[in-house]
């Protein structure tokens, strides 16, 4: 049996039942020691090598690196998308406190988290073409089978939250890519996940539109929202509350942010 099937065997084993823990009701997430290989060949690459993570309540975090230093693996991983060879990912499901491994949850059970407990944002949008703006926000609550009420008030709310109320009839493709950025964002707030992953959400866009999704990610952390993103960008990750450099799979760094807008250009 070849190593990648092994692998793919002992993480159906390990994730045949989730068991609750309890965590400090404060601790939106938690990782620890995660490991993340690839075989290649007759090459293994270590993606992500012991990396130990806390998110509480409120925070944002900006993890910092080149290309090929493991970022994208990293929101992967946490956004239950891939699976890691070994670690913990420990979501506090119910904000009080209920801890849920992700690593030990079914496939079903991921699909749930990522519906209604994580929040993601990509690089390249990821927006359904035939659907408006609208409905690309909307599409989670349908899933989940939301009251039509709800639905409208909230996807019509979060569109003018983020400045888009009179664009919400557009399909992608009469949008810029910040306003795509900025449906995406709203897509990932629908449901009110516990944190929101962003995958290098600004590295497609202009200085001013970068500019514009910061100061969107400004104000949810202000609101309360729970953030980590993942960027090659030092510069903007210096709003973040906290920076952590990760370079090689392995996190070799970190330090405290929380510069303005304005400071970080100048």
């Amino acid at each position: 049996m070849s190593i990648e099937k092994k692998k793919v065997r002992m993480n159906k084993q390990r994730r045949a039942t989730a068991k609750a823990v309890r965590i400090d009701p404060d601790i939106v997430l938690t990782v620890k020691d995660l490991v993340k290989t690839y075989t290649i060949g007759n090459s293994t690459i270590t993606a992500l090598n012991k990396v130990n993570l806390t998110i509480r309540n409120g925070e944002f975090i900006a993890v910092v690196g080149p290309s090929g230093s493991g970022k994208t693996t990293l929101i992967n991983c946490l956004g239950a998308l891939d699976f890691p060879d070994s670690g913990e990912i420990i979501y506090n499901v119910d904000a009080k406190g209920m801890g849920l491994d992700i690593m030990q949850m079914t496939n079903k059970q991921h699909k749930k988290m990522r519906l209604n407990k994580i929040g993601l944002i990509f690089q390249f949008y990821n927006l359904f073409p035939i659907l408006t703006a609208y409905e690309n926000v909307e599409l989670p609550m349908v899933i989940a089978k939301k009251d039509t009420k709800l639905r409208e008030e909230k996807v019509k709310s979060l569109l003018k939250r983020i400045g888009l109320e009179e664009r919400m009839e557009h399909l992608p493709t009469q949008m810029s890519g910040g306003e795509q950025q900025r449906v995406t964002i709203a897509r990932a707030l629908v449901n009110e996940p516990l944190i929101i992953l962003a995958d290098e959400p600004t590295g497609e866009l202009d200085t001013e539109t970068t500019t514009n999704i910061m100061k969107i990610f400004l104000e949810l952390k202000n609101a309360g929202e729970s953030i980590l993103m993942v960027t090659h960008n030092v510069r903007i990750a210096e709003v973040a509350d906290r920076i952590i450099t990760l370079t090689d799979g392995k996190f070799t760094g970190e330090k405290k942010g929380g510069k303005s807008i304005d400071d970080i250009y100048k």
